[in-house]
C-alpha cells in the first residue's frame, strides 16, 4: 500500500490559485502518441486510444508532491492505480484550444519513497473530431484548433520541478467520438510493448487554473425498469426504456457472452412505430443519407460496440463519449434481461453536482402537479446540457455552446445550482473566440457557425448578448465582481457594431427563434442591440468609465429612438405578435405613453390564441416576466399551465421528460432535450406557489 493521502484530489479543486504565468505547464512540452493526424476518410478506421505511463521515485523525507495536469481532448489519469478523475474523461473542458486550457492539480501529503506509478489515457474528445460535413456542409474541424489528443504533465518535489519519462501503448478502445460514440474489443489486451512517447506541438493556448466546480456536472445513477425492457426480435434485438430521456454513460453488464461475440448499442430519445431506437432527433448535423462526407456513417447516429472477451461477467462503460437517451436497443447479446446467467443490469451515470446546489430550487414547493412536472423536466433538460464546461443547445446532434440559449436561460440556471464557475469560463470562451477581430461568436468555442451576423466569424447580436447578461447575472446573483474583467470584450464589440450601423437599427438575426409567430428579425435584433449597448453603459459606470459611460448611453437613447420610430405605433409594436409585444415591453423600447396600450395588446394576442404561447427563444421569457413583474401574474400562470398544443403541459402530455426544441412535436428533424423554453423555470421559481 502506497503511504501518500491525497489533500486535494482532481476533483476538489477549489484551493488552486496559481495565476497562468505560475503554472509550471506553461514550459512543460506536450506529450502525445507521435502518430500523423487523420483529416479524411481514414479518421473512421481502427485508432485506439492510447494510454501513458510514467514511474517516479521520492527521497524520503518529501514533505508534498504536486502533480500539475492539462490535456487537449479527453482524458483521465490515476497514481499506482488510484483514477484523480473520471475513467470516460468527460471532466476535462472544451475550449477554444489555441488560447485556453485549463489544468488540475492533485496534492499528495507525505508521499511514500515509491516507487510510484502515473497513468494517462487520452480520448479524441473535441480536439480530434471526426470530419464529419454537419448539415451535409459543415466541418467543425475546419474552424477549431485540433490534432491528436495530448497532454501536459508537471511535477513537483517540494517545490522543485521532476521530469518525467514517460511511455505510451495502444489500449483497446479502438474507437471514440462525441459524436458518433465508441469501440472496445475486449479480445485485445493492451499492448505489452511500451513505446517512448513523443513531443507534439499541441495547441497553442495559455494554462489557466481549472475554474472551481466546473467539469462534468457531477455524477448521480438511474437505473432500468426491468418491466420496461423488452425483445424486439426474439434472440436479436432487445430494447430497454431508461424511463426519462437524459444526457449519461451507460453501463451494461454482460454475463455468459462467448469471446468475440459483437454487441452493438444504439440510442435514442423515442421509439419508432414498431418498437425500435429512433436515432434521428441526435443524429449528428442531420448527417442521415450518407451526406457526412468520405467514411462516414449513412446516419450519424450515437451507437457503442462492445466486443465481448469471453469472461463469465464483463462490464462495458464507454469512455470518451456520452449520449443523450431514453431509449438503448441491444444489438448481438444471447443473454439479455430476464433470462438466467443475463446482462444484468443496466443503468445511466447522469449529472448532477452536489456543490452546484443552489437555495431557489431547494425552497421551491408546490402542491400544484403540473408545475412540478415542468420544473422538472426544465431541471433535466438543463442537467443534460452541462457537460464538458459548455451550456449546450442540445445535448446529440449539435453539443455546441450557443449564445442564444444562454440568453434565454442563464436566470433558470442560475436559480437552481451554483454556477458562478461554469459561467465565467464560458465568458472566457467567448472572450478568447473575440481577442483577434472584436466580433462575439455564435457559439464559444467557435465552430464555423456565423448565422446572420456582420460578416466573417460575427455572429448575430441576440446570441452575441450572451456576453453582458452573463457579466450581469453574475454580478446580480453572486456579487462576482470578476466578470468585470470581461467589460472590454463588450467594450469593443459595442463600437464594432455601432460603426456598422449608424442609424442605430441592426436590420437583421436569426430572430426569435421558434416562435410559431415571431416578431421581425430586425426588431428583434435592434432590440437586443440596444440591451447589449444598455448593459455596457452599466459597467462602465461601475468601473468609473465616465466617458465611455456617457458614449454608450448616448447610443442607446440613439437606438431606442430608431426603434421606436421603426416599430412601436399607437402601442403596437411591428406585427403585434406575442413576440413582438413582449419583446418591446420587457426591454423597455415602449415609450411611456403607450405602454398600457401595448400591454393591452400583449394580453389580447395572448386570449386570441387561448393561453396558447406562439413565442420563441428570447419572447418566452420576456412575456412571462414582464407580465408577472406588472400586476399579471394570473395571465403568466394561464400560459404556463394552458393544457393543449402548443404549451409545455402538451409536451408532457405526449410523454416528453425534457423540453423540446419546437413547440411542435418531431421525430425527426428536431431536438427532444433542448433547453431553450426552459426559461419557464425562472418564472416556476419566482412566481409559482
Amino acid at each position: 500500500m502506497k503511504n501518500y493521502s491525497l489533500l486535494a484530489a482532481a476533483m476538489a479543486l477549489a484551493a488552486y490559485t496559481l495565476s497562468a504565468a505560475d503554472s509550471p505547464l506553461a514550459s512543460t512540452p506536450w506529450i502525445g502518441d507521435g502518430l500523423p493526424d487523420r483529416n479524411g476518410a481514414d479518421w473512421y478506421e481502427e485508432d485506439p486510444a492510447p494510454e501513458f505511463r510514467a514511474t517516479f521515485a521520492l527521497p524520503e523525507g518529501v514533505r508534498e508532491a504536486k502533480v500539475h495536469f492539462a490535456c487537449a481532448g479527453f482524458g483521465w489519469f490515476s497514481v499506482d492505480g488510484k483514477a484523480m478523475m473520471c475513467t470516460d474523461g468527460l471532466d476535462t473542458l472544451w475550449t477554444p484550444y489555441d488560447k485556453t486550457v485549463y489544468s488540475k492539480l492533485l496534492i499528495m501529503v507525505k508521499p511514500g519513497p515509491g516507487p510510484h506509478e502515473i497513468a494517462v489515457r487520452l480520448g479524441n474528445g473535441f480536439y480530434n473530431l471526426p470530419p464529419l460535413r454537419f448539415w451535409g456542409s459543415k466541418c467543425f474541424r475546419t474552424a477549431l484548433a485540433h490534432g491528436r489528443p495530448c497532454f501536459k504533465m508537471a511535477m513537483t518535489i517540494d517545490g522543485v520541478e521532476r521530469p518525467l519519462e514517460w511511455k505510451w501503448r495502444k489500449t483497446n478502445v479502438v474507437r471514440n467520438s462525441v459524436y458518433l460514440g465508441t469501440e472496445v474489443d475486449a479480445t485485445r489486451a493492451a499492448d505489452a510493448e511500451w513505446k517512448p512517447a513523443a513531443e507534439v506541438a499541441g495547441p497553442k493556448g495559455t494554462i489557466r487554473p481549472w475554474p472551481g466546480g466546473v467539469g462534468r456536472f457531477g455524477m448521480g445513477t438511474f437505473g432500468v425498469d426491468r418491466g420496461k425492457a423488452k425483445w424486439l426480435r426474439e434472440g436479436e434485438v432487445q430494447v430497454v426504456d431508461f424511463g426519462a430521456n437524459a444526457s449519461g454513460v451507460p453501463e451494461f453488464l454482460f454475463r455468459g457472452e462467448a469471446r468475440g461475440s459483437r454487441v452493438e448499442i444504439v440510442y435514442g430519445e423515442r421509439l419508432n412505430a414498431d418498437g425500435s431506437v429512433n436515432v434521428l432527433t441526435q443524429a449528428a448535423g442531420q448527417i442521415k443519407r450518407g451526406n457526412g462526407g468520405p467514411g462516414a456513417p449513412r446516419v450519424a447516429c450515437q451507437r457503442d460496440v462492445y466486443i465481448c472477451g469471453g469472461a463469465a461477467c464483463e462490464r462495458f462503460n464507454p469512455p470518451f463519449t456520452w449520449h443523450i437517451f431514453r431509449y438503448a436497443e441491444i444489438r448481438g447479446a444471447k443473454h439479455l434481461l430476464g433470462e438466467t446467467d443475463s446482462l444484468r443490469d443496466v443503468r445511466s451515470m447522469l449529472s448532477l453536482d452536489e456543490r452546484a446546489k443552489a437555495s431557489a430550487a431547494k425552497a421551491f414547493k408546490t402542491e400544484n402537479k403540473d408545475l412540478a412536472a415542468i420544473h422538472e423536466m426544465c431541471r433535466r433538460t438543463f442537467q443534460a446540457n452541462l457537460i464538458g464546461g459548455v451550456q449546450s443547445d442540445c445535448p446529440g446532434r449539435e453539443r455546441l455552446g450557443y449564445g442564444g440559449d444562454i440568453v434565454s436561460t442563464y436566470e433558470a440556471m442560475m436559480l437552481n445550482w451554483d454556477v458562478r464557475a461554469l459561467y465565467l469560463k464560458i465568458l472566457q470562451d467567448f472572450a478568447d473566440e473575440a481577442a483577434d477581430d472584436g466580433w462575439i461568436t455564435e457559439t464559444a468555442p467557435y465552430v464555423g457557425i456565423a448565422d446572420r451576423g456582420f460578416g466573417g466569424r460575427a455572429g448575430p447580436v441576440s446570441w452575441a448578448l450572451a456576453v453582458p447578461e452573463l457579466i450581469d447575472g453574475l454580478l446580480r446573483h453572486y456579487n462576482e465582481t470578476k466578470a468585470l474583467d470581461y467589460y472590454p470584450v463588450c467594450a469593443r464589440y459595442v463600437r464594432l457594431v455601432a460603426a456598422k450601423c449608424p442609424d442605430g437599427l441592426v436590420p437583421n438575426c436569426i430572430g426569435d427563434h421558434e416562435a410559431l409567430e415571431r416578431a421581425p428579425n430586425g426588431c428583434t435584433a435592434t432590440a437586443h442591440w440596444h440591451r447589449f449597448v444598455e448593459l455596457t453603459a452599466k459597467f462602465a459606470k461601475m468601473l468609473g468609465r465616465t466617458d465611455d459611460e456617457k458614449e454608450f448611453m448616448a447610443l442607446a437613447e440613439k437606438i431606442k429612438a430608431a426603434f421606436v420610430a421603426k416599430y412601436v405605433k399607437d402601442g403596437i409594436v411591428a406585427n403585434g405578435t406575442q413576440s413582438a409585444q413582449a419583446i418591446g415591453l420587457y426591454l423597455g423600447l415602449v415609450p411611456a405613453e403607450q405602454v398600457a396600450a401595448a400591454e393591452r395588446q400583449l394580453v389580447k394576442a395572448i386570449e386570441e390564441k387561448g393561453y396558447g404561447p406562439t413565442t420563441g427563444i428570447f419572447s418566452t421569457r420576456y412575456m412571462l416576466m414582464y407580465l408577472s413583474e406588472h400586476g399579471r401574474v394570473d395571465v403568466a400562470r394561464k400560459i404556463v399551465l394552458h393544457k393543449g398544443f402548443p404549451g409545455w403541459l402538451h409536451m408532457l402530455e405526449r410523454g416528453a421528460t425534457t423540453l423540446w426544441e419546437t413547440w411542435k412535436e418531431s421525430d425527426n428533424i428536431y431536438s427532444n432535450c433542448h433547453p431553450m423554453f426552459g426559461s419557464v423555470d425562472e418564472w416556476i421559481l419566482r412566481f409559482a406557489r
